[in-house]
């Protein structure tokens, strides 16, 4: 089929200079006789438009009925294609309000790209700056003169970020690289709102692996070091005035109990270390409070639960201003006017909140009245009475902007899967008890229109591992679950979110309990009838894909099939090759996965990768990989690929080399998820949608 549309697309278009007439794989007689066909001039355009229409119906008539019997009884609603699941011309999101809270900017499509839109909020004219690269934009700030833009963007997804700064007066040019350094990764550190001029960044070209500080002229471009790191920094402290007065160090001489440390800088500028913790817990610096004699922290510092403190400058004495009972807090949002909280944000099962300001909860309140819902503020005005902020369900957003001297909220739009809202599943918190009787977490959404039982599901596993599943809107969860899969979400132990001892149960539990957890989620299903055993796979990206090939490597005979993308094979070879400036991190690894220069260690980590139990593998895998990947390296995908073929093991390769970690062009999303609908389809039964029309382009482009 794809064959026959590339000559038949080289014909109609004769585009000899593009990608398509490059990459068609043609013996010398089909050369020939295209070459004959074109040079004829055989098709006029009366012809060529009744063709292509009618191959374009040809094309689009090829969705696939699913063929699992408890499907084919089912009225599920109509299929939701592919291109408006993961690459919607219509994505408007990233709303960003001025300082002096007269303009809106925010990000959507143009040209196929990703790029800047703005407009006064007096106005409906709407102008655009043009990022002119196809790499999507990682965030847009205003600097406080309200006219100029900072965003990121890194390279064909190596995550080598560079700091772009843009002018709204003068949208038309391009925007000005501020680190322009090969093989540098920068972050915009912090805008001062005293200061128009300079800017704060961090990077790291002159020692890859850690972050110097620098201070950023925007007139002139040129950069001051104001700290240099000195090998052991991982985060810097400064003021609302841009002045440093802090650091967090790791002391690699200290024991583990006590090897991180919040420094102070005193008056002749040297850092006295003020507090410690250890190697297992979180410390992280969120502002001073209004007195300038305290901080603001999220820590777990001598407690399994991060929760909101303050610490004390003077004394040393943390006071424990907020905590969640039954998970982390998620987030702060602290007041730049009065640095005091706003409110804070857990997720036990649907997000929850605390607000310390009345007035915002009691004006949130008249809009967020449906629940259960969520939402999250994107900025403020400098005056911080105009707030974009964003109300989300497992169906959808909503974009807002609630002015607090009116209390009346701004429709800024919608997601763009609003109209499909009719067509989405539940996603519901579940938890069950592990073998060893720890209790678990996680969420699952039924296909709609089916009884719930007897499915094929899909185990959806999050990556991290030190991250979590949400409840929410999740595009790929929708995306299978109106393919007619019961879809299921594991917090397994290891999982970010629900405290230390939740996290710490997954030392040294790479393939072993961690995958288990995988396995007793799995037999929930089935035990309570949502699952057929005989039609489940598994599906996840980095250490998701990772679980894709445990599971089909050390219980071969659970899944029916696995879809693994950017997935480690090798944890040796893993943890020899990550980026420079992860060495601050890699204890967590070396406890959690084990060191690779420990010869013990290696046998260990070795027994727990799954490239050397390729001969155990049953079932078909697909396996998606990007050439850029810094985390996750091309040679884990390649390897394995290898390793399967030569053992006449099933197996589909998709590598990008434009891409990283994941998939961010579009042309890739849509080659991804269109394998793995049709891959799925013929492994579990469901449905697909079938060729989608947006290939076309693909092939031209």
């Amino acid at each position: 089929m794809r064959e026959f549309i590339r000559r038949i697309l080289f014909i109609l278009f004769n585009r000899p200079q593009n990608v398509l007439a490059r990459d068609i794989p043609m013996n010398t007689d089909s050369r020939v006789s295209a070459g004959c066909l074109i040079k004829s001039g055989m098709m006029k355009l009366a012809f060529l438009t009744p063709c292509l229409i009618i191959l374009l119906v040809f094309i689009c008539s090829c969705s696939t009925k699913a063929i699992h019997p408890n499907l084919k009884k089912a009225d599920m609603p109509d299929l939701i294609p592919v291109r408006d699941l993961f690459l919607n011309v219509d994505s408007k999101y990233g709303y960003q309000i001025s300082p002096d809270g007269e303009k809106m900017a925010w990000l959507a499509v143009k040209k196929r790209r990703i790029t800047i839109h703005f407009k006064r909020l007096d106005s409906d004219k709407v102008e655009i700056i043009d990022s002119h690269s196809p790499r999507s934009i990682q965030g847009i700030a205003w600097l406080p003169d309200s006219r100029r833009m900072l965003f990121h963007q890194d390279q064909q997804g190596n995550e080598n970020y560079h700091v772009y700064l843009v002018d709204t007066q003068f949208p038309d040019q391009s925007p000005m690289d501020l680190t322009p350094f090969e093989n540098t990764r920068a972050s915009l550190f912090q805008i001062i709102r005293s200061d128009t001029r300079h800017v704060l960044i961090t990077h790291n070209q002159r020692n890859k692996e850690v972050f110097d500080l620098y201070r950023i002229d925007l007139a002139t471009h040129e950069q001051t070091m104001i700290a240099r790191n000195p090998g052991t920094v991982s985060q810097w402290i400064t003021d609302e005035t841009g002045s440093l007065r802090g650091r967090i160090r790791k002391n690699e001489a200290a024991p583990k109990t006590k090897r991180w440390s919040l420094e102070i800088a005193d008056s002749d500028q040297q850092w006295r270390p003020f507090i410690r913790w250890s190697l297992k817990e979180s410390v992280s610096f969120k502002n001073f409070t209004p007195d300038d004699n305290g901080m603001w922290l999220l820590s777990n510092r001598n407690r399994d639960k991060i929760a909101l403190v303050r610490l004390d400058l003077t004394t040393g004495e943390e006071i424990v201003v907020y905590e969640d009972p039954i998970v982390d807090l998620q987030f702060v949002m602290i007041s730049h006017l009065t640095r005091k909280p706003i409110l804070v944000g857990s997720h036990p099962n649907h997000p929850h909140y605390y607000f310390f300001d009345r007035e915002l909860e009691a004006d949130l309140k008249q809009v967020v009245k449906k629940q259960p819902a969520g939402f999250s503020f994107q900025s403020m005005d400098y005056q911080e009475r105009k707030l974009p902020f964003t109300v989300y369900t497992d169906k959808g957003l909503d974009y807002l902007m609630l002015d607090r001297n009116t209390h009346q909220k701004i429709s800024l739009g919608q997601h763009w899967i609003k109209p499909y809202a009719h067509s989405l599943s539940d996603m519901q918190p579940i938890n069950f008890q592990a073998r060893d009787g720890m209790t678990l977490y996680g969420y699952l959404t039924l296909p709609k229109g089916t009884h719930g039982q007897k499915l094929p599901m899909v185990l959806f596993v999050h990556g991290g591992p030190w991250d979590r599943d949400y409840w929410g809107l999740n595009e790929p969860v929708q995306f299978l679950a109106n393919r007619g899969y019961a879809v299921l979400q594991v917090n397994y132990r290891g999982s970010a979110g629900y405290g230390r001892t939740y996290m710490e149960a997954a030392i040294g539990e790479f393939a072993g309990k961690m995958h288990d957890d995988l396995i007793d989620g799995v037999n929930w299903t089935i035990d309570r009838g949502i699952a057929d055993p005989s039609r489940i796979g598994i599906f996840g990206g980095s250490y998701g894909g990772y679980a894709t090939l445990v599971g089909l490597t050390f219980t071969p005979d659970t899944f029916a099939c696995g879809v693994d993308m950017v997935g480690p094979s090798n944890l040796i070879s893993l943890l020899e090759a990550v980026p420079d400036y992860w060495k601050l991190w890699m204890d967590r690894f070396y406890e959690y996965v084990g060191n690779p220069s420990d010869p013990e260690d290696r046998k260990i980590m070795e027994a727990k990768s799954p490239i050397f139990r390729v001969d155990n593998i049953k079932k078909p895998l697909l396996i998606a990989q990007g050439g850029n990947d810094p985390r996750v390296k091309q040679i884990e995908s390649d390897q394995m690929v290898a390793a399967l073929r030569k053992a006449g093991k099933e197996v589909e390769y998709l590598l990008a080399p434009d891409e990283g970690h994941g998939f961010r062009f579009w042309k890739n999303r849509l080659r991804f998820y269109r394998k793995t609908e049709d891959f799925l389809a013929k492994h579990l039964g469901g449905r697909s949608n079938g060729f989608d029309y947006y290939q076309i382009g693909l092939l031209i482009y």
